[in-house]
């Protein structure tokens, strides 16, 4: 989204200082009431993180300062207490497609852009780069869509602008005095990294250079985990179930030989699962290498994949033989102890998540989960939400119907893979399933059920984004996805567009895993709002407190949590002068590169419906629901 653009128009109320400190007491007092008391993750891909127009390298991180001061607007208005970050590795441009998938990273080490070259400025980094250096990396930006497209060549490039720069950073570090603190601070980091910094790298040339991009990537993932942190916000990541080229090279008795895990499109070798009770063995010292490095550098894990340390499917090298062997919980067992030898034996292992969703979890020929998935945490989305014989799924009330712990598992609406909600909400067809179906009509009846909506109100699409925010929140734990908060409609994860051997599927796989947050974040979250299909925290609470009548038992309370969500509801005076007629919102939309803000803003004033214009202005609205 592109909302600065516009002139003179603001969306929104933003809350007053004062407003917010009650906003967040308010929010508390009620998660209290309805069972939300436990993890809220909000789910971001840092390298899409906002940029201002004088920082734009294309690639954000952590560390950066304008990164810091989203998570705090963000923090009070969504009420999460965990950032969920994807896979932070080095990234290749996959096959020249342009696709810069995280998931296709390493595993071991961090990626050019976990480093924030403007640090490198300070003193803190010795000066490295020059303010006119840094300013090299931003000019050097210049693709037409770098404001909404994060622009990884820039960046993560071996012939990238922001490398050439730090090689001259390289230079000028080498030329530190020994005794200098930055130098110091290197030559012990090196030292405790030894084992894994110095395994063979077939594509990096120069291994000192190596050494010293990791060194900052890890301060500079340090520095944003910190401000995090102090913001009462714990840094979540997600360790990815695959290996890189090298990483495999490194440790090739580690691997199955001639197999994969899941499909073979993947493309990601499966570990030598029988060999992990070898602590000797190659298979045990990556994995636990990997996971330690992952505890090290983060509060919490996320497991991708997480079932195939569980229940893994492998395909052979064809891809026309696969199976399953059950592995017990002696995989999840030596995670779990990876991980307390690096956090000490009080850490709670209910903050080591994992993506069982999707694969083989339930006892045979039973509804109930095995064993050794009770008593781990899980992540399930409500994508699939429907109701069959009386009995729901994909959603919190069908999970405790069941019988399951809600200390154990999480529920969102979605995360980096599905389709956006917005696309539900429009009944827009699935590319990532076989037949295209669509998952709206199978989540009405469940949704009217749980919330005690008629379902003829949920075939409206804003209705239903409403609903389908509200479910989770009676979770005890939940998570959001910051493309879903935005309100956007694109898909984040275009998994079609994965198949990099197809040309014609590849004309937007630079957007794939690439959508950037605004850089006038506050102006788009408002404009999410105010069209209906943005996270609006305390409408969802209003909509719980009603099903659980606590609108009766704490009216006072519930009049509040109703004042607050209609003022972030509330339209800006501006808008309503601004845009009167035909002609000012045809020059509005030109200003705009995304015209369909400027459609949904106007037709919610009640201009919009007078002139015909729709809610959303998209590429799809031939796709969109014809019950709306």
């Amino acid at each position: 989204m592109k909302v600065s653009a516009i002139n003179n128009i603001s969306f929104g109320r933003r809350l007053t200082p004062q407003e917010t400190q009650e906003f967040e007491q308010v929010q508390k007092e009620a998660k209290q009431l309805v069972g939300q008391t436990g993890k809220s993750i909000f789910i971001v891909h840092d390298a899409c993180l906002p940029q201002s127009a004088t920082k734009n390298t294309g690639v954000s991180n952590l560390a950066a300062k304008e990164s810091q001061d989203f998570f705090k607007f963000m923090k009070p208005l969504l009420g999460f207490n965990i950032v969920e970050v994807l896979p932070q590795g080095q990234v290749a441009n996959s096959k020249g497609s342009g696709l810069y998938c995280a998931y296709s990273g390493t595993a071991l080490s961090l990626g050019n852009h976990q480093i924030n070259p403007e640090l490198l400025t300070t003193e803190e980094f010795g000066k490295l780069l020059t303010p006119e250096e840094f300013q090299k990396i931003v000019k050097a930006n210049t693709k037409p869509d770098k404001e909404t497209i994060a622009n990884y060549d820039n960046v993560m490039a071996y012939d990238g602008e922001q490398n050439k720069m730090l090689k001259i950073a390289h230079d000028r570090f080498l030329a530190l005095d020994e005794t200098s603190p930055l130098k110091q601070k290197y030559n012990q980091y090196i030292k405790e990294n030894a084992y894994w910094l110095d395994i063979p790298r077939s594509f990096e040339k120069d291994q000192e250079y190596f050494r010293f991009r990791q060194f900052l990537a890890d301060e500079h993932l340090r520095i944003g985990k910190e401000a995090l942190n102090k913001e009462g916000i714990k840094l979540c990541g997600d360790c990815l179930i695959g290996f890189s080229a090298d990483e495999i090279a490194a440790y090739p008795k580690a691997f199955k030989e001639g197999y994969y895990i899941g499909d073979r499109t993947w493309d990601l070798r499966a570990l030598d699962y029988d060999a992990l009770q070898d602590p000797t063995s190659d298979a045990a010292k990556l994995l636990k290498t990997k996971v330690q490095l992952f505890a090290k550098r983060y509060d919490m894990i996320r497991f991708d994949v997480g079932w195939a340390y569980l229940n893994p499917r492998m395909t052979n090298e064809a891809g026309n033989h696969t199976y399953q062997q059950y592995l017990g919980d002696k995989v999840l067992k030596f995670i779990e102890d990876a991980v307390r030898e690096v956090k000490g034996d009080d850490f709670d292992l209910r903050n080591l998540i994992y993506e069982f969703e999707g694969g083989d979890i339930f006892k045979q020929n039973s509804p109930d989960l095995m064993d050794e998935v009770v008593k781990r945490t899980k992540i399930f989305g409500t994508t699939h939400m429907h109701e069959k014989d009386g009995d729901l799924w994909g959603s919190n009330n069908a999970f405790l119907r069941r019988g399951w712990d809600p200390d154990y598992f999480v529920v969102g609406v979605g995360n980096h893979d599905p389709q956006p909600l917005r696309q539900i909400a429009h009944n827009i067809a699935d590319t990532s399933m076989p037949d295209l179906s669509a998952h709206k009509y199978d989540a009405i009846p469940p949704l009217s059920r749980i919330l005690n909506i008629a379902e003829e109100t949920l075939h409206n699409p804003i209705e239903f984004a409403k609903a389908k925010w509200a479910e989770p929140m009676m979770a005890r734990h939940n998570e959001m996805f910051y493309m879903d908060v935005l309100g956007r409609e694109e898909r984040f994860d275009m998994q079609n567009l994965n198949c990099v051997n197809d040309p014609a599927r590849n004309l937007s796989a630079h957007r794939n895993y690439a959508y950037k947050i605004p850089a006038d974040y506050k102006a788009a979250y408002h404009a999410a709002v105010e069209e209906g299909y943005g996270f609006n925290i305390m409408d969802s609470l209003a909509k719980i407190f009603k099903v659980k009548n606590l609108d009766e038992t704490h009216p006072e309370l519930f009049t509040k949590i109703v004042n607050f969500r209609d003022i972030l509801l509330e339209k800006s005076a501006e808008i309503i002068e601004e845009i009167t007629t035909p002609q000012e919102i045809k020059t509005i939309s030109k200003k705009s590169k995304t015209p369909w803000i400027i459609a949904g803003a106007v037709a919610l004033t009640g201009v919009g419906t007078a002139l015909g214009i729709r809610h959303s202005k998209t590429s799809k609205d031939s796709n969109l629901d014809k019950n709306a």
